[in-house]
């Protein structure tokens, strides 16, 4: 996709993502043409991707309709992307900060979740990443390190950064959610007032060999992204009576 195509996208997406807040239909591909600042194909042809991918729903002669749905369905619980990407993915202009890369002694709760020892070597990484220039989410990661901090960049993803350090992938990840009101401290990086609900993951992430690799705590603006869970539900069992019989 080039960069025009991302543009194009990411400019209709806004209006998906309002019109399945406020429960409204999308624009005319003529005004969303110029409200994107686009040509009608380019804007045809994006419904017709997002139709695909059943966000939208079109009819002759009738106007565009948003599932609801479909777009918690966008964002799942169980997918592992950078949260960059995500962002981007939903349309959003995506910045990220590193505001700290520290060496630390292993925290004690972290050193828990991780199996290690508390005080051993670890790093401290701090993320602050925007979606249209205001603040989506925080990340405070705990990471054990095998030797000096010095010798690898841990300012990329945090996958990369584990795959530098420990020389093997996150495969999988353990998050637990949960919500709480922003205290002073995070409010001020957050740059949103105290109190402030965010939702929270904790994450803890397993590489190939079973080795945990880090710990995270993610605070998110759940207005920016709200994340979903797919359940399959089981059929019902069909007990025989006959075994039931006195």
């Amino acid at each position: 996709m080039t960069d025009e195509d991302q543009r194009v996208l990411a400019g209709v997406l806004r209006f998906v993502r309002d019109a399945a807040a406020s429960g409204s239909t999308l624009p005319g591909e003529v005004e969303l043409a110029e409200r994107v600042g686009c040509t009608r194909r380019q804007v045809r042809d994006v419904l017709a991707s997002l139709e695909q991918q059943g966000v939208v729903l079109r009819r002759q002669g009738a106007a565009t309709e948003v599932d609801p749905v479909a777009t918690r369905m966008s964002v799942r619980f169980e997918d592992q992307l950078e949260y960059s990407v995500l962002l981007r993915q939903l349309g959003y202009a995506s910045s990220v900060d590193v505001l700290e890369i520290a060496d630390v002694p292993m925290p004690p709760e972290s050193a828990g979740l991780l199996m290690v020892e508390p005080g051993r070597p670890a790093a401290r990484i701090v993320k602050r990443w925007r979606a249209d220039g205001a603040v989506a989410m925080l990340a405070f990661s705990i990471m054990p390190l095998p030797f000096p901090r010095d010798e690898v960049d841990l300012g990329d993803s945090i996958y990369t950064a584990a795959t530098r350090v420990w020389g093997e992938a996150v495969a999988w990840e353990v998050a637990t959610p949960s919500a709480e009101v922003l205290g002073e401290q995070d409010a001020a990086l957050f740059e949103h007032p105290v109190g402030t609900p965010v939702l929270t993951l904790d994450i803890v992430g397993i590489g190939l060999s079973g080795r945990r690799l880090f710990h995270a705590r993610e605070l998110h603006d759940p207005k920016t992204v709200s994340y979903s869970m797919m359940r399959t539900v089981r059929p019902p069992q069909v007990f025989s009576t006959a075994r039931y019989q006195f």
